[in-house]
C-alpha cells in the first residue's frame, strides 16, 4: 500500500475515534434547563480529568444538578469520608488531650540518687583493742615460680593467743617467724630477725601508734620493704579492730623508707594482695 494511503487510514481512524469521544461526551454531559450546556454546571467527560491530581474533590453541585447516576453517588459519599477523615484524621479531639497531658505516668520521671558513701565517725573509733584469747592470723612471706615469672605472695598461718597483750603477741610472734614445718613448705619472713620493737604503742581514734627499731628499713630494697610492710599491717589489721597504722622508727614518724626513699603514706593500710593459706 502506498505511503500516501496509510496516512490517510491514519486520518480516518483518528477523526473516527475523536467522533466518537464528542458524542460520549454529549451523551454524558449535563444540559441546561434551556437546552444550552454551561460550563459552570457541565459534568462531561473531559471535566473528570480536570479533577486529576486535586486534594479536594468537586463538590457535588458543581456537577450535575439534575438527576445523579447510581456511580455518582457513590463518589460523591467516598468524598464526603474522605474529606471528614482528612479533618479529623491528624487532629486528636480535645478530651484526648487533656486526658495524655494529665496522666501521671506519662509526667512522672524517676530521679535516683548514688549512694552516699558512710565512714564511721570519729566519736565511735576504737580507742580500746580486744586482748581476748582465741586463734591470731599471722602473714608471711612465699615465693611462687621460676626465674622471671618468680613472685612473692602473702601465706597465712594461725597462732594460739592465750593471754596478754595481743598487739606485742603478734609483734613477738612476728619476729620469731615462721615454723620449721612452715619453712619446709617454703614459708619465709621478710622481716629482719634482729628487728625490735616498742612495747609503748598508742591507739588514737582507731590508728595505731606503732614504733619499730631501724632494723626494720635496713639491707633492703623497694620490692622487699613492701613486704615487710604487709607483714606487719596484715597480722596486725586481720586481728585488731584498727583501722590503719602510723609507722614511727625511733619514735620518729617515717613518710619514706630505706636508702631508696619508698614513699609510704601517713597512715597504713592493707595493700590488695593475693593470700595463700597453709
Amino acid at each position: 500500500m502506498p505511503e500516501s494511503d496509510k496516512l490517510k487510514s491514519l486520518l480516518y481512524i483518528l477523526t473516527g475515534a475523536l467522533f466518537v469521544l464528542v458524542l460520549l461526551d454529549k451523551s454524558t454531559g449535563g444540559v441546561s434547563s434551556s437546552g444550552q450546556q454551561t460550563e459552570g454546571s457541565s459534568s462531561s467527560f473531559f471535566s473528570h480529568f480536570r479533577t486529576t491530581g486535586k486534594n479536594t474533590p468537586l463538590p457535588p453541585n458543581a456537577q450535575n444538578p439534575g438527576k445523579q447516576s447510581h456511580e455518582q453517588i457513590m463518589d460523591q459519599a467516598e468524598d464526603e469520608i474522605l474529606s471528614e477523615l482528612l479533618q479529623n484524621g491528624d487532629h486528636p479531639s480535645d478530651e484526648t488531650s487533656q486526658a495524655d497531658s494529665s496522666d501521671p505516668d506519662e509526667l512522672f520521671i524517676p530521679v535516683v540518687d548514688n549512694p552516699k558513701e558512710t565512714r564511721p565517725s570519729t566519736s565511735t573509733a576504737v580507742s580500746r583493742l580486744d586482748h581476748s584469747p582465741g586463734e591470731v592470723k599471722l602473714y608471711y612471706l612465699k615465693f611462687f615460680g621460676k626465674g622471671n615469672k618468680s613472685h612473692s605472695r602473702l601465706v597465712e598461718v594461725k597462732r594460739k593467743h592465750t593471754q596478754g597483750d595481743k598487739v606485742l603477741f603478734i609483734l613477738k610472734e612476728l619476729t620469731k617467724g615462721p615454723l620449721a614445718e612452715e619453712k619446709s613448705q617454703g614459708v619465709l619472713n621478710a622481716l629482719p630477725s634482729k628487728m625490735d620493737y616498742s612495747k609503748e604503742y598508742a591507739v588514737e581514734n582507731g590508728i595505731l601508734k606503732l614504733s619499730l627499731s631501724p632494723e626494720f628499713e635496713a639491707g633492703a630494697g623497694p620490692e622487699l620493704l613492701k613486704d615487710r610492710v604487709d607483714e606487719i599491717c596484715y597480722s596486725l589489721l586481720e586481728n585488731l579492730n584498727l583501722k590503719g597504722i602510723r609507722l614511727y622508727i625511733n619514735g620518729k614518724q617515717v613518710r619514706s623508707l630505706g636508702g631508696v626513699g619508698l614513699p609510704i603514706p601517713e597512715v597504713l593500710t592493707k595493700n590488695p594482695r593475693k593470700i595463700a593459706i597453709l
